[in-house]
């Protein structure tokens, strides 16, 4: 996603090129002076230690400033507090984050399989803690056990899996 930030003198701006979530995350910044990291993490459904990692990406680039522990301000320009534009629509971003994410899990999909061939059945949570364990902490990676579980019952769907009695078993039709 391209950002642009700032009302620079002469009317300047920096333009970034974010993923998805720093997008997001500046986005929550755009109706407040100064915001928590706490708030943040809970708003976009991450950890605290991800959202203050990229809040500093924001930090460092000069958007926004850190008044106190994890409390985090728009910087000011020009007299006033500045506000990122961003060029894409943020429901865009979030529908991205969402095709991402299923798009990654579609990819485990072998795996999960092969899981289910091995112990002849196997719960959401092992599946959400094997597959947490493989990806990486980018968006993709933060799988929620419910999004894990949507993932397995879109198989049961596909009639690839069946479920019963809180786990999931290779279908032997």
């Amino acid at each position: 996603i391209n950002a642009e930030y700032g009302e620079f003198e002469g009317g300047k701006t920096a333009s970034f090129t974010v993923s998805p979530l720093q997008a997001t995350i500046i986005s929550l910044m755009e109706d407040r002076e100064r915001c928590h990291a706490e708030t943040i993490s809970a708003e976009v459904g991450i950890p605290l230690v991800l959202a203050r990692k990229k809040l500093s990406f924001w930090v460092t680039n000069g958007v926004l400033r850190e008044t106190s522990k994890d409390m985090f301000e728009v910087r000011e320009m020009d007299g006033g507090p500045t506000r990122d534009r961003v060029t894409e629509d943020m429901d865009s971003a979030m529908v991205k984050i969402e095709q991402i994410r299923q798009e990654e899990l579609e990819s485990y999909t072998n795996f999960v399989m092969g899981l289910i061939n091995q112990s002849g059945q196997i719960t959401v949570e092992r599946v959400h803690k094997l597959l947490s364990m493989l990806i990486d902490d980018s968006v993709a990676g933060l799988l929620t056990e419910d999004e894990v579980k949507a993932f397995l019952d879109k198989k049961v769907k596909q009639k690839l899996l069946c479920y019963s009695s809180g786990v999931y078993k290779k279908n032997k039709t």
